[in-house]
């Protein structure tokens, strides 16, 4: 069923909608939430659906947000936007230029204090554009907690997922600006396979090797890196199955699984050759494959079972719940909002 302000769950009634409303784009309910004009701490809930933001604007006396659900960003002029959950406040100061509103996936809501209401008066100024919202909405200040290094490699695989091979040269030299070596990022396109086929790394690898020509007829020579390592022939099951015990923190005579007893076969490809063959290679550090693991199977969409397993996996080795959100902004602003909703979901669930 789709969400709608009438099954949005949260704390404070909707209220009206304010339809046509120039200073948002999108719609926003307002519902009063103080009466006693005495106490002179005019207070409302606002509710936003998915994508909606009011216009830059500031309050000559200030403002104060408290987020209750959903998901939505807060951005002033010149700063990284952040990125508000329920619990978060925001204090913003007399005249400071900023905007708010939902995430591009998420309905979202907040109570809004209005400060010193005496003297306090809005100035409503031009709109947010589309491309600077969902430029805000992928470069929050959270994202910060991935290094440019990182935020590549989330736009690397993701773009190489679904093919936009456009983008994916792009992406490939930010990639290479940022810091990833040519093995570096040639493992993130081998890796491509085993979650999104042949199809999909061969041509990305193309793509790569075409950046690389061009670059190499500018005169720009790029860091080869570490080669990949061989690996041992010798119990490439045992290998695997050690490997994936040492990410997921699931001993390795733990009950099997069910795809163990269901479809053998998979289960000696899975050790074999996934957590043998590729994760044995090297180059990568388990973050970095699980980064791209994880923002592949986001841009893929509709395997969320395996995307639980991973964002399992990345838990276990470190990644935060704020630095997964940060890989889900980037994905959803470059792929889908709504795959990257989907996945959001499961990253909510764990934490």
């Amino acid at each position: 069923m789709a969400m709608t302000v009438e099954n949005f769950t949260q704390p404070y009634p909707a209220g009206e909608a304010m339809t046509g409303n120039p200073n948002f784009s999108g719609t926003a309910w307002l519902y009063p939430m103080s009466h006693v004009a005495e106490l002179n701490v005019p207070m409302y809930n606002v509710t936003f659906e998915p994508g909606c933001r009011n216009n830059w604007h500031r309050h000559s006396g200030g403002q104060i947000l408290i987020a209750t659900a959903g998901a939505g960003y807060y951005q002033e002029k010149g700063q990284p936007a952040r990125r508000l959950l329920p619990g978060d406040i925001v204090e913003i100061a007399p005249d400071v230029e900023h905007w708010h509103g939902a995430a591009p996936d998420s309905w979202f809501a907040h109570i809004a204090i209005e400060c010193n209401p005496q003297s306090n008066t809005v100035t409503w100024l031009q709109p947010v554009a589309e491309a600077d919202y969902l430029s805000a909405s992928a470069n929050t200040a959270e994202a910060t907690l991935l290094s440019p290094r990182q935020r590549a490699i989330v736009a690397i695989a993701s773009y190489a997922a679904v093919g936009n091979q456009e983008a994916l040269s792009h992406s490939l030299i930010e990639g290479l600006e940022a810091g990833l070596s040519v093995n570096e990022i040639k493992e993130i396109l081998i890796q491509v396979y085993a979650y999104c086929g042949f199809p999909r790394s061969l041509t990305a690898l193309g793509v790569f090797k075409s950046v690389l020509d061009e670059r190499t007829a500018a005169g720009i020579t790029d860091n080869e890196g570490e080669s990949a390592a061989v690996v041992s022939e010798i119990d490439k099951f045992g290998q695997g199955a050690a490997t994936l015990s040492e990410l997921s923190g699931i001993p390795v005579d733990a009950p099997a699984a069910w795809y163990e007893e269901f479809a053998p076969g998979i289960n000696r490809f899975l050790k074999e050759h996934l957590f043998a063959d590729i994760f044995g290679r090297g180059v990568l550090s388990s973050t970095d494959r699980e980064l791209a693991t994880v923002s592949m199977l986001t841009a893929l969409g509709g395997v969320e079972p395996m995307a639980a397993g991973h964002i399992g996996i990345c838990r276990h080795i470190g990644l935060t719940t704020p630095q997964l959100n940060a890989m889900l902004d980037i994905v959803g602003h470059n792929i889908s909002p709504s795959k990257a909703a989907s996945i959001r979901k499961i990253v909510e669930a764990q934490h």
